[in-house]
């Protein structure tokens, strides 16, 4: 796949600078190059030329176009501009062109995704004989490649064909390519993403995917199981008696101990976790979850705060939870025992008199292997558990030692 992003040479760099830093890889994402004359009398022939050129340069599988603020405020129809682009060039009629509007004045990383993810699957899946053991996965903006992973082992374990819409699991995981290459490779072949007709089932991991598991129900009459969490127990547990609905079989044995694993550990660690107040600054579905499971641990949330207006936020464990910034985490943060935030609340932790700092969500550039973290399912919910309660142990032990001396 390559990324084409309809906007200026500026704004496809500032994305793969967030992205490089989160990942540590390199991220394949050419521009059409907008210039003050093509802002001024229309992007349709640099979209076009772009199209043409990385699809002849590179040969790439698929090309995904996404908009800036730019062309999204200028009015571009991206979309006829591709159906053009298809009658002046029946030559690569093979190649498929996935376009999804993503001006960055609207919405969040979050919402950005889960369109991304709605284009995907509104272009590619067809329809064919249904797979018995087939499910499609649609993973959230929020899960890690490890997430992605564990989720795929889950699901094997039962017996099951995941298809991962996307995967990045075994593409932005880390590993060493034998050959550099201009394109994003690794992730899920294009032929897979069209088996997606064929699955028994859909299920999507974060309420902003509902509408994309939607589209596949309503094109291709495939029932879409949808969980907001599978971090925590009972969250878990939802995802295990899912998967065996599906199935028609039991939860196979090895869960059964893992989960019990995770329970001892919460009696073990559950002490560090009562009465810490906590205030999140984050995407919407990871606020969902990781309120949910703080406070589930005995945490008092203090505030709660997500990037975009998203639906089940007026049901989080809190009294005081909006919409905003890191700058309004900043002024509602004072006191709290812990911060949970990507990197960027780093500043708002040392401003406060140095508030420990739970990194999550993306961007986190000031840690090595946040992209290898794994906090779903039990054995995740217990390295979730285990790294938070070893925070709240440290802050306590320097705040000892601080009063001592």
């Amino acid at each position: 796949m390559l990324g084409l992003l309809h906007g200026a040479q500026g704004c496809s760099t500032f994305i793969r600078l967030q992205l490089s830093r989160h990942f540590k890889e390199p991220i394949a994402l050419n521009s059409t190059s907008m210039s003050e004359d093509t802002a001024i009398f229309g992007g349709w022939e640099n979209l076009k030329k772009g199209i043409k050129k990385v699809i002849e340069k590179f040969n790439p599988g698929v090309v995904g176009v996404m908009t800036s603020g730019l062309t999204e405020t200028m009015g571009d129809d991206v979309r006829s501009a591709i159906v053009h682009f298809r009658q002046e060039n029946p030559e690569f009629a093979e190649v498929p062109i996935i376009h999804a509007s993503t001006p960055d004045y609207c919405g969040s990383l979050q919402e950005g995704y889960a369109a991304a993810v709605e284009a995907i699957v509104s272009t590619l899946p067809e329809k064919g004989r249904k797979e018995e053991k087939q499910i499609t996965i649609l993973p959230g903006a929020f899960l890690t490649p490890a997430d992605v992973e564990e989720v795929k082992e889950i699901c094997e374990a039962f017996g099951l064909d995941p298809i991962v819409i996307p995967d990045i699991s075994c593409a932005l995981d880390g590993h060493v390519d034998e050959t550099v290459s201009a394109l994003s490779v690794g992730g899920i072949p294009v032929n897979e993403i069209r088996r997606a007709g064929c699955s028994v089932a859909t299920l999507f991991i974060g309420d902003s995917l509902a509408k994309a598991a939607g589209i596949l129900e309503e094109k291709f009459g495939i029932p879409s199981y949808g969980l907001t969490s599978i971090t925590g127990i009972a969250e878990v547990d939802l995802l295990m008696e899912t998967l065996s609905v599906i199935v028609g079989k039991p939860v196979p044995e090895k869960f059964r101990r893992q989960r019990s694993r995770l329970m001892d550990a919460m009696t073990d660690s559950h002490y560090q976790f009562g009465n810490k107040s906590v205030t999140l600054a984050l995407e919407g579905d990871l606020l969902k979850i990781m309120t949910r499971f703080l406070a589930g641990m005995g945490c008092k949330i203090q505030a709660a705060i997500s990037a975009t207006r998203v639906r089940g936020l007026d049901a989080l464990p809190t009294d005081n939870v909006f919409v905003g910034d890191l700058e309004d985490l900043e002024m509602v943060a004072v006191g709290s025992s812990l911060l949970v935030a990507n990197s960027n609340g780093r500043q708002a932790a040392a401003k406060l008199g140095g508030i420990p700092l739970l990194r999550a969500g993306l961007p986190v550039f000031d840690r090595l292997g946040a992209h290898q973290k794994m906090w779903v399912g039990y054995k995740g919910t217990m390295n979730l558990l285990f790294e938070t309660a070893n925070i709240f142990q440290a802050n306590a032990k320097e705040a000892q030692k601080l009063a001592h001396n």
